[in-house]
């Protein structure tokens, strides 16, 4: 019904077939005929993938060194920032974006964001906490493509380019800031944010 719609019962039944077997001859292309599958296992009238089957998932990996980072964050700092950082590297974009619309993967999308968003601002503190500020810009500016309303990432690019000595683009900053939440949320600023922001803009 999702990927036939307009078929009948039948006809939509003979187009699965005629897909299943394509899948099949694209995945393994040796495969004998009635011989079970690699990557496809069948229980009656359900399919789905073979637990186990040698796939390689961008969004599994991604979690995975999400997860393992995070773990060895708590051992050895410098190991696990280097783990959240291959994880967000394997991070490319919305999960399914070509199905922007479709509700059954707008949830694992969400969830996949937030993981992101979270692991990033991560990274992005323990960089500061290092000084290494031209990379602290970079991971900020990858949640910002993310979420233009991620206050935090305002917040360290602020500080990372006062720190850089350019304080202009840390005004200019802030103002991007105050622009994309009033556009996209209708609020200004946490205190917090305005707090970064006089600091950066006044200091000497």
């Amino acid at each position: 019904e999702k990927l036939w719609p307009d078929l009948s019962p039948e006809a939509a039944e003979r187009d699965f077939k005629v897909a299943l077997n394509t899948l099949y001859r694209v995945l393994e292309p040796a495969r004998e005929a009635r011989t079970p599958s690699a990557f496809v296992v069948r229980d009656g009238s359900h399919y789905g993938l073979r637990p186990g089957a040698d796939l390689w998932l961008d969004a599994d990996q991604f979690e995975q060194r999400v997860a393992h980072g995070q773990r060895r964050m708590e051992l050895d700092e410098e190991a696990g920032l280097a783990l959240l950082r291959e994880a967000l590297a394997l991070y490319r974009g919305s999960y399914l974006a070509e199905y922007p619309y479709e509700e059954w993967c707008s949830l694992e999308r969400e969830r996949l964001l937030t993981l992101f968003l979270r692991s990033a601002d991560r990274v992005a503190q323990a960089l500061a906490d290092r000084g290494r500020w031209q990379e602290v810009i970079a991971v900020c500016q990858s949640i910002l493509a993310a979420d233009d309303c991620w206050e935090g990432a305002y917040r360290l690019t602020m500080v990372a380019y006062a720190e850089l000595g350019n304080r202009t683009q840390a005004v200019r900053t802030y103002g991007q800031c105050v622009d994309r939440l009033r556009a996209e949320l209708g609020v200004p600023p946490s205190a917090g944010t305005v707090a970064v922001y006089e600091r950066v803009r006044f200091d000497r």
